[in-house]
Order: C-alpha cells, then structure tokens, then sequence
C-alpha cells in the first residue's frame, strides 16, 4: 500500500448496497409492469406518458446512482418521494386488483422492494457511511 486511503466502496455498508440493488430491481418490475397494465391511452397522450415513463426511471436510477456514490441527498430524497407516495400507492394497487390481477401482484412487488430499500437506508450503518463520506469530504477540502 502507497499510503492512499481506501476507498469508498470499500467501506460502502451492506445496508446501502442492498437498497441500490433493490431500488433496481423495482425498476426492472416496472418495465416489466409496463405492458400489464390495463390502461387504455388516448393516441394524443401516448408520447406524453411514455416521456413521463422515461423520465421516471432515469430519475430513480440517477437517485440510486448518487446514493451508491454516497450522496446523502439522494438518499434523503429518495425517503421523501417513497413516503410521498406511499399512500397513493394502495388505492391504485386495489383499482389494478379488480381488473389484472398480475398486474397489481407486480406492483405490490414493486412496493415491498422500495419499502425494503427504504428501511435499509434508515439503518444505522448506512447513516453513518453518509455521515462520514461528508466528514472526508470537508476534511479533503480543508486540507487543500
């Protein structure tokens, strides 16, 4: 070893490493999902919804990617939009129910593997890699 640190994903908790992989794995249920869905869209719309699809999960990647690089923002950010819409999900989880059923096995799918990112996120190991990725960061800058 030359003397340089190790670096961050070498100390990259479990915890975070878990929630990444579980945030992209709801990402791929929801490109799966995609077709299952019941919803009939007016042609006017269709290029609206499918740019609101690709901006989704660009978003929730780019969110996953700065949480992997330690970015404690990200992870905040994440938190907020899972708990946001945590109560919108049930009632569009029970109207897809009625009408596919798989579809709906999907998305509650979906939500139990953001649930689970989320509650690794909390963990205590994860908050403090967070913390002491800021604390490296302040320090390089002070040292230069």
């Amino acid at each position: 070893m030359n003397g340089e640190k190790p670096s961050e994903s070498m100390e990259r908790p479990l915890e975070v490493l878990c929630a990444v992989q579980l945030g992209f794995a709801s990402l791929v249920l929801a490109l799966i999902a995609i077709p299952l869905r019941p919803v009939v869209i007016k042609p006017q719309l269709l290029g609206v919804v499918i740019l609101a699809i690709v901006f989704g999960l660009l978003f929730t990647s780019f969110l996953l990617i700065m949480i992997l690089r330690g970015q404690n923002w990200a992870r905040l950010l994440f938190i907020i939009l899972f708990f946001i819409g945590l109560p919108f999900a049930f009632p569009g989880i029970l109207l897809t129910l009625q009408k596919t059923p798989i579809s709906a096995l999907v998305r509650l799918m979906q939500l139990s593997l953001q649930m689970m990112a989320t509650i690794l996120l909390l963990q205590q190991p994860a908050r403090n890699w967070f913390k002491s990725v800021k604390l490296r960061k302040l320090m390089n800058y002070q040292v230069t």
